[in-house]
């Protein structure tokens, strides 16, 4: 008799998709890993700053899995957690556009729903609470948000409130109606500095940083994943990319985000495709910084060059493909997985596996494996696969380190 459960779930091994629910059941053999983030995590909760990890790993080895493992943990722990996958639609070189698909992929513990519309309906008008965080938004972040985030509290009308939460969650309301909004509940002009998205977006991170631990929660997890596709933008692109990577990484004490740890997953290709590469054009590392001074962006030029200087540290963390002992026993458990699956017992060399895949990456040997069983379990007999038929060269491998011509 089918286990319906377990049908899913090795229809999701087939597809080579990883999720947070098979993190939760294949979560073994990271746990060195995983015990230096949670070490992490303990460090920024007690201190109260922000903190990054470079983790970088080959294509098909399990950096996004790890991040879901990750994902579980961090709830588990009461973090607030954040992922989100980068892409040409969602560059890293323009934070205003990545803002956005932060909050709407932002968990909070025992909320099942993505949001952050919870962090801010408990707030009262005139608690001391609200006052500290009012005070906290007209000192230190953009005037814009003061006012969003004033006019929000005091506000009756709930399609205002609606448009100024729609404000704080990354869809940016215009200044004149803002100031319209405000002179209408309060009689008075409000004084708000020009706003330019792309650069006063990392307020808006600021403010969701402070909210997430106004709510008493242990701290916020962003998960960024494909950070590699960077590679794809144009030389300008990739300049502000590395200077937004370099405000994670060397926050000063005026744009520390409040108790933050963020992951930057990383294929290895991007280091001899983009950074380094080999003969086909100069590396990022000299042409960036050449393209910003000669704009006259001297300041920028020395952030993307402390930035690309921590991509080629030691202190990048590698995703090390997973020993043989390990690959057995992941192995061991897929066969488990899919005889619960199907009510049969399948006679399976767990090492026949392993030599047939010897040479491929971590999803292929989860691929081959569930093909095997599957022709198997039809047929009634051994049958004969090449892993590499498994093996579909995807978007990232074949646009990495290939520019837009354009700039962006």
């Amino acid at each position: 008799m089918r286990n319906h459960e377990a049908v899913a779930t090795v229809e999701a091994l087939r597809s080579g998709v990883t999720s947070r629910h098979l993190a939760a059941i294949f979560s073994y053999g990271r746990e060195a890993l995983l015990e230096q983030v949670e070490r992490d995590l303990e460090v920024t909760t007690r201190d109260g700053r922000s903190r990054v990890l470079l983790l970088r790993g080959y294509y098909g080895e399990g950096k996004t899995h790890f991040l879901n493992i990750v994902f579980n943990r961090a709830q588990q722990l009461d973090f607030a957690l954040s992922f989100v996958v980068l892409s040409k639609e969602t560059p890293f070189s323009r934070l205003d556009r990545v803002y956005p698909k932060v909050v709407a992929a932002t968990y909070l513990p025992k909320v099942a729903e993505p949001g952050v519309e919870a962090l801010i309906r408990d707030l009262r008008p005139g608690s001391p609470e609200t006052g500290e965080l009012l005070s906290f938004t007209e000192q230190e972040l953009h005037s814009k948000i003061y006012y969003v985030l004033r006019n929000y509290l005091e506000s009756g009308d709930s399609y205002q409130q609606h448009l100024l939460y729609s404000d704080l969650a990354g869809e940016w309301l215009p200044l004149g109606q803002l100031k319209s909004m405000h002179r209408l509940n309060f009689g008075s002009p409000a004084k708000i500095n020009r706003f330019r998205p792309q650069r006063d977006a990392w307020d808006y991170f600021r403010l969701l940083a402070r909210l997430i631990k106004w709510r008493g929660l242990s701290g916020w997890i962003i998960l960024f994943d494909e950070f590699e596709l960077m590679g794809t933008l144009s030389l300008s692109g990739r300049a502000e990319a590395y200077c937004n990577l370099a405000r994670f990484l060397f926050p000063d004490d005026s744009s520390q985000m409040e108790s933050t740890y963020a992951i930057f997953g990383i294929a290895s290709q991007f280091w001899p495709a983009v950074l380094v590469p080999q003969g086909r054009r100069r590396p990022d590392t000299e042409e960036v910084p050449a393209r910003l001074k000669a704009k006259g962006e001297l300041g920028k030029a020395e952030q993307a060059r402390r930035a690309m200087n921590a991509l080629l540290q030691d202190t990048v963390m590698t995703l090390e493909p997973l020993p043989g002992s390990e690959v057995r026993r992941m192995l061991g458990a897929v066969v488990d997985l899919h005889a619960r699956a199907y009510g049969w017992q399948p006679e399976v060399d767990i090492e026949q596996l392993v030599e047939a895949t010897r040479h491929d990456r971590l999803r292929t040997k989860i691929r081959y494996a569930v093909e095997y069983l599957d022709l198997k379990y039809l047929y009634g007999e051994d049958p004969f696969i090449r892993p590499g038929v498994l093996e579909d060269l995807s978007f990232e491998e074949v646009a990495i380190g290939e520019p837009d011509l354009e700039e962006n």
